[in-house]
């Protein structure tokens, strides 16, 4: 009978072994639907340090977000008038129309109007530049200049270099008398940084009320990263999603006092316990549900045999793959919703007890996740500490939906991020952050979120910090990455 048990267990050991080695050996991407040639984006002859100092001129003006109607409209409109005097030839065969006073549509009308078209996007807003910081600049941010293989200032990367790409790989074309097959529409909003409110979104209900339905949509969001944190060396993020955005505010109340006669709570106990308790409270943090896991079959040649066998084999090493990731808030945000406490208010004096108290929490949705469970599982977590109540301090921003790793549109895109960055295998990722893009889901069959530069640490530490710059070799391959595109996606052979 022993024998019979060892037996029989050695035989499920064995089975399970033999399972978990055939799940790593076919952890891998499925190769995509449809195999597009990249166009040869070397050959394309255009003058990058010319385009260097565009960028910077481009800078100069202080396009800092609108927050209030007495903002100064004028570097706006500054800046639309550089566009137009730098860039003729597009703007002769390009429709311009100004959206919510100013952003921009542009429509360079294809020769077939069944084609679906394209939309690209980028932002003309930047975030302020604040004067306390400026002694850590090694440039004025808002001077524009170009050293040291870089251009810098304030919006260099977020997201001047996009749209000056994107004007600089349609003037090139226009130049060559090219005229597309398949409408092209470059959208531009102008309060990216505060939410898109009057810009991009104005632009998707244009869009809507006039029937478009776009082939996709690309936008800003990842790039190539030099070291991915899961495989050490280089790879191309192309976002199929990006996170929601929601904030908590969680109040208590409780009997007002002298300190020296303390009931059992207070409104402060009674809000950090609650504050605890939902920072606490079980929230699904896994591979599945998401694009985690085809990134990391995407990634899966790259990656070491230990990290492979584990990420393939969730289901038996879930709990062990979740501790190892525990450390790194990075994979940690990827892999579910985040919870942050980010702000506590409450009395005047420290020995007066309040009547009320306040905390926020800020929540990133991962697209498994609605706010509306979210806050149902809050509410949960202290129903039973009585003067705690749970409200969304603003009407949530849900995650977007998931767009397709095998459509045509993928293909493409991934195809000239290889012609553009050889050594940087493309994979699917999240955007944990926001971008305009999320608003036009309803006019395209895709969005997807990549600007194809090849970034180190130091070039991800500027967007919204200190010294933003981008390097005239990322600009170089931007504006050949988006001609490829043009020309591959829309343009008559």
């Amino acid at each position: 009978m022993v024998r019979l048990i060892v037996a029989a267990i050695a035989l499920g050991l064995a089975t399970l072994v033999g399972f978990a080695g055939y799940r790593t050996a076919t952890f891998t991407a499925p190769p995509p639907p449809t195999e597009i040639a990249a166009p040869e984006t070397s050959a394309y002859a255009i003058d990058t340090n010319a385009a260097a100092d565009r960028l910077a001129q481009a800078i100069r003006f202080r396009t800092v977000s609108l927050v209030a109607e007495t903002d100064d409209r004028t570097p706006f409109q500054q800046f639309h008038a550089w566009m137009l005097a730098t860039y003729p030839n597009f703007h002769a065969v390009a429709r311009r129309e100004l959206v919510g006073e100013l952003s921009l549509l542009y429509t360079w009308e294809g020769s077939d109007p069944a084609q679906p078209p394209i939309v690209m996007l980028a932002h003309q807003d930047v975030v302020p530049a604040p004067d306390v910081t400026r002694a850590d600049w090694r440039t004025d941010p808002f001077i524009g200049t170009v050293r040291d293989g870089a251009v810098w200032g304030r919006g260099a990367t977020d997201d001047k270099g996009s749209l000056v790409g994107l004007l600089e790989a349609a003037e090139f074309l226009a130049v060559q008398g090219r005229r597309p097959t398949r409408t092209i529409m470059f959208a531009f909003g102008h309060d990216e940084e505060i939410g898109g409110g009057e810009g991009a979104v104005r632009i998707a209900a244009l869009l809507a009320e006039r029937g478009v339905r776009a082939w996709f949509v690309i936008d800003e969001g990842m790039a190539a990263l030099e070291r991915h944190p899961l495989t050490g060396g280089p790879a191309s993020m192309i976002g199929i999603a990006e996170k929601g955005g929601a904030t908590l505010r969680v109040r208590a109340v409780a009997q007002p006092g002298h300190s020296s006669m303390p009931p059992p709570e207070t409104a402060v106990s009674l809000l950090a316990e609650a504050v605890d308790r939902i920072h606490a409270m079980p929230i699904q943090r896994s591979l599945e549900g998401g694009p985690a896991l085809a990134m990391m079959r995407a990634l899966a040649p790259e990656l070491s045999l230990t990290n492979r066998v584990a990420i393939s084999n969730e289901w038996l090493l879930g709990p062990v793959l979740r501790q190892r990731l525990q450390s790194s808030p990075p994979a940690m945000a990827l892999m579910g919703t985040t919870v942050a406490p980010t702000m506590m208010n409450a009395g005047v004096r420290p020995n007066v007890m309040p009547a009320e108290a306040e905390a926020m929490i800020n929540f990133r949705l991962h697209p498994r996740d609605t706010s509306e469970d979210i806050l149902r599982r809050a509410r949960q977590a202290v129903a039973h500490l009585e003067g705690v109540t749970v409200e969304w301090a603003e009407p949530p921003r849900e995650a977007s939906g998931i767009s397709s790793t095998t459509s045509s549109s993928y293909a493409l895109i991934a195809a000239l991020s290889r012609e553009i960055l050889p050594e940087a295998p493309v994979a699917p990722g999240l955007v944990i952050a926001g971008t305009d893009s999320r608003h036009y889901a309803d006019v395209a069959e895709n969005v997807y979120r990549f600007q194809p530069m090849l970034v180190a640490q130091e070039d991800l530490d500027g967007i919204h910090g200190n010294n933003e710059r981008l390097t005239i070799d990322n600009l170089d391959r931007m504006i050949r990455f988006y001609i490829g595109l043009m020309e591959a996606g829309a343009m008559q052979q």
